[in-house]
């Protein structure tokens, strides 16, 4: 069984949650009025209720259905395109897709109807549109075209009919979900378009007296802490080290140099005299 992604997780539960809370409670607690609709007037999205204050509803109108069939097919129209949406998108860009979509779907409805909207299908044709708008891109990959542009035509021209024959259906608002949908699924890239090229930067190269001066500064430490004395194993270390250090003066391809830091380690008693003649030769 595929891992549902959490986002979708996360949505698809507080619907259930929501729908069977206002359901049982509204049962169980006749005394208390129909609790569901409490939650219709003040959650649902409508002229009245945006000119009476309450600008919030067209977020919570997204969490409420009218029966058990509403949420079924939402949910596993959610649970169906979030998988594919949430997975190519990432989570931060999903909750944008969704939400964007699902506002702009209910106050398209708004714009065009006097009733109440309720639903999540606002923002589940927000994602169609955003997997629509994808077929027509060039950077999609090909494994896509399958769950993209021209493809979902008849999912959605049929949703639309459902929407003109069936009362009690917004096509306003899915035809407002679906086009905001489609303008952010053009503008908002996929997680397969953001990856980063690779800068390439430029080191400078460093001068030969740079170079120098930072085999200066290496060395002064080291041969300081390994002065000839009769350790058999600081005498090894000590002859490993002026092999070194014979092997980068070489490399720097410039004799002055190598002399100039030969001769700041013989000053400072670094580099015994017999060291700093085979040294010097060598060079």
């Amino acid at each position: 069984m595929r891992r549902v992604p959490p986002v979708t997780l996360t949505l698809i539960s507080i619907n259930i949650t929501v729908y069977f809370f206002s359901f049982i409670f509204s049962m169980s607690r006749p005394q208390m009025g129909d609790v569901y609709t409490l939650f219709l007037y003040y959650g649902g999205v409508s002229r009245s209720a945006l000119q009476h204050g309450l600008i919030y509803t067209p977020v919570t109108a997204l969490f409420l259905h009218g029966n058990m069939w509403h949420i079924l097919f939402n949910m596993y129209a959610l649970y169906q395109l979030g998988y594919i949406v949430e997975g190519l998108f990432g989570r931060k860009k999903f909750i944008i897709l969704y939400f964007l979509g699902g506002i702009v779907g209910n106050l398209t409805a708004v714009a065009f109807t006097p009733y109440i909207t309720i639903g999540s299908s606002s923002a589940i044709f927000g994602l169609v549109g955003v997997l629509f708008v994808l077929g027509f891109k060039k950077d999609t990959p090909m494994v896509l075209r399958s769950v993209t542009g021209f493809s979902l035509l008849p999912i959605i021209l049929l949703n639309l009919f459902f929407g003109l024959a069936i009362p009690n259906i917004s096509n306003a608002a899915h035809i407002g979900g679906l086009l905001m949908g489609m303008l952010l699924g053009w503008y908002i890239p996929p997680q397969y378009a953001t990856v980063k090229k690779r800068r390439f930067v430029r080191i400078k190269e460093k001068s030969p007296e740079e170079i120098s001066q930072e085999i200066l500064i290496k060395y002064m430490p080291i041969l300081n802490a390994l002065k000839k004395n009769d350790n058999e194993g600081e005498l090894d270390e000590r002859t490993m080290q002026i092999a070194q250090l014979r092997k980068e003066l070489s490399q720097l391809k410039d004799l002055e140099l190598a002399q100039k830091v030969l001769w700041k380690l013989y000053e400072r008693d670094l580099l015994t005299e017999e060291e700093f003649e085979k040294l010097r030769k060598f060079l």
